[in-house]
């Protein structure tokens, strides 16, 4: 009876495990548009939206990612790649809302913590915009979104800017 159990066990397994990269994959949800195709071999700059921890970490996976498209890093480089980070609450709900019909106001104390409540989940996103440094013509635009509940933004960073660069025509 026990090795049943086992084989059975064991099995259930390995078919978790054989799905687990196919899970990652489609862990993030992407969106890029492109105008025209990216010179190969072309000299770029990178631009940051702002100077946060998790967008330094999107523009260093971000020239890692290029590298690997023979794009070379240069100051006077010819086309410019913006990039930006966000990392927000998403709620099903506000947080608070005013009735002014009966004056109350109602606000969202829900932690999650009761079985059958939903989390409140968190969403980081990364957008990139690429343009011609001396026209000012965008070439392409997009982003990459994270809707995990405890999205770990600076672990899942390289995944994602490869998601968004892979989308990108060379």
């Amino acid at each position: 009876m026990r090795l049943p159990s086992i084989v059975l066990i064991a099995a259930v397994i390995l078919v978790w495990l054989a799905d687990a990269p196919a899970r990652a994959q489609g862990a993030f949800d992407v969106s890029v548009t492109n105008y025209t195709k990216i010179p190969s071999g072309a000299r770029y700059v990178t631009d940051l939206n702002e100077n946060t921890e998790t967008t330094n970490a999107a523009e260093i996976a971000l020239r890692d990612a290029l590298a690997k498209r023979d794009l070379s890093y240069d100051l006077d480089g010819t086309i410019g790649f913006k990039i930006g980070t966000q990392h927000d609450v998403a709620t099903s709900q506000s947080e608070a809302a005013f009735d002014p019909s009966n004056t109350i106001l109602h606000l969202n104390f829900n932690s999650g913590d009761i079985k059958g409540t939903p989390r409140i989940g968190h969403i980081y996103r990364i957008t990139l915009n690429v343009y011609d440094r001396g026209s000012g013509d965008v070439l392409a635009r997009g982003d990459v979104t994270d809707h995990g509940l405890n999205a770990d933004p600076i672990g899942t960073t390289p995944a994602m800017v490869q998601e968004l660069v892979h989308g990108l025509e060379f």
